[in-house]
């Protein structure tokens, strides 16, 4: 009985040996179904919807090898998957390419330039500046709110319109007239069109205010 019993063991030990042997060769094998730089099809976390997104690292030794970024998003979405969760690219419906233009993986797999704003995106744009005191926190500077109207004027928080001047080639701007009259100031907008996430962004440079068009 007693040998039986060790026999039975032994039999057992080797199942579970070559189970766990099958198991890490399945996952060697399903971490090179794909390789860095790979377009694939993520899901987009609701509805059993899609996102277009490319493969930018593989890790063989995790259950989730896969680190995936969608395109035209935000780094911050990145996510790691199995090989299963994954769908090849045309196989499934995908939404639209997300809104950020700069997005250097987009540029890298579809061969796009970075975007550059040739003019100021229009609408009101709403300012904060530093607490006083040099600490960290921001506070509503609505006085020096303002709305862009077209390529070359501006409405002030009075309501007064007076002119700006934007050079593309820098990004910068200069406000003529108005209550901004003189203002020097940085543009920086990195899609198009923008997105909530990234909305388009005016820093006064000398004060460092910064003023945003809210993308609702």
């Amino acid at each position: 009985m007693k040998a039986v019993m060790k026999a039975l063991s032994v039999a057992a030990m080797l199942i579970v040996a070559t189970a766990l042997a099958g198991g890490e060769t399945a996952l060697a094998q399903t971490a090179q179904q794909w390789k860095v730089g790979d377009r694939v099809a993520m899901p987009a976390g609701y509805s059993d919807k899609w996102l277009q997104a490319v493969i930018v690292r593989v890790d063989p030794s995790s259950p989730f090898p896969y680190r995936v970024h969608p395109l035209g998003y935000l780094d911050t979405m990145d996510t790691s998957f199995n090989a299963a969760m994954l769908r090849a690219p045309g196989s499934v419906k995908t939404e639209p390419i997300g809104g950020i233009a700069n997005d250097p993986w987009l540029m890298k797999v579809t061969g796009m330039k970075a975007f550059h704003p040739t003019t100021l995106y229009p609408g009101k744009y709403e300012c904060w500046t530093l607490s006083q005191g040099g600490s960290s926190y921001t506070q509503s500077a609505m006085i020096l709110n303002f709305e862009i109207l077209d390529n070359s004027h501006y409405r002030d928080v009075s309501g007064a319109v007076a002119s700006y001047r934007f050079d593309p080639q820098t990004a910068t701007l200069v406000f003529q007239g108005g209550a901004l009259n003189g203002r020097q100031a940085s543009y920086e907008q990195v899609s198009n069109p923008p997105t909530a996430s990234q909305p388009p962004t005016v820093t006064l440079k000398v004060s460092g205010d910064r003023c945003q068009r809210p993308i609702r």
